[in-house]
């Protein structure tokens, strides 16, 4: 794929082999055959569109949370180390409540901040919800989102920061969010468990498919989990070492 000369490597999850690559090579010297995933100007097309469908999701997934924080019911309370007799227990639905008003509180912190930017509002008028019902602030946040995501994507100041927690990139903060409520309703993708070969660098049982990895040929990254190693394969890479170490094995039997 040609890039354009001002093109940079996309900030988006498409690219994190091959930043902790870079890393890696900049450390260690150690070369890699990875190539970026280049941005069209700023962030590439997955995730813009990886962006929109979760912006699209939020609405309904929110709305789980709301039936929770709604019907919630009250842990067991259980006595814990450190625990005083007095301590009283969360009331019913208290960490849904709470997710909602946060995660609603950011996504109409950025709304105004983008409104503000693209010149619809002024930064000194604070918006009133006053009477409005929740579940329409979630709907109309969600609605501006989407019609200026293109937007955000690409031109907002700061698009181009990785999605990493913490960062300001709307991408970033819209899978925070998405990624939040999944785990609340229990919806978030689980990792498949496959027992696979000691890392071939560190040699730690660390080894494992990455799930936020771009694919290749189709085939998740194999990397390795331990934070001093992070080794990265390709699983064509990954076959290879394998039938090696499994040569090994059987020359040594």
């Amino acid at each position: 794929m040609h890039h354009h000369p001002t093109q940079k490597p996309c900030p988006g999850p498409c690219n994190n082999a091959w930043r902790r690559a870079e890393a890696l090579l900049a450390e260690t010297g150690a070369d890699h055959h990875l190539t970026p995933c280049w941005g069209w100007p700023v962030q590439c097309y997955d995730c813009v569109e990886r962006a929109r469908q979760q912006v699209a999701e939020l609405p309904a997934l929110l709305a789980q949370v709301q039936l929770e924080a709604l019907h919630g019911t009250r842990p067991q309370s259980t006595a814990t180390i450190g625990s005083r007799p007095n301590d009283a227990p969360a009331w019913p639905g208290q960490a849904a409540r709470l997710l909602i008003d946060a995660l609603l509180g950011e996504m109409e912190e950025l709304v105004a901040d983008v409104l503000v930017q693209r010149g619809t509002r002024t930064g000194d008028r604070e918006p009133d919800h006053t009477g409005t019902r929740e579940g329409l602030r979630i709907t109309l946040a969600c609605a501006t989102l989407a019609v200026h995501l293109d937007w955000m994507m690409q031109q907002h100041p700061a698009a181009t920061e990785p999605h990493d927690a913490g960062n300001a990139n709307p991408a970033g903060q819209i899978r925070h969010w998405h990624a939040a409520a999944q785990r609340f309703t229990k919806q978030h993708p689980q990792r498949d468990v496959r027992k696979m070969a000691p890392c071939p660098r560190c040699k730690g049982p660390y080894l494992a498919e990455s799930r936020d990895l771009r694919l290749v040929d189709d085939r998740p990254y194999i990397e390795c989990r331990d934070p001093d190693c992070r080794r990265i394969m390709t699983g064509a890479e990954y076959d290879t070492y394998v039938k090696a170490l499994a040569a090994v094995v059987t020359q040594a039997a």
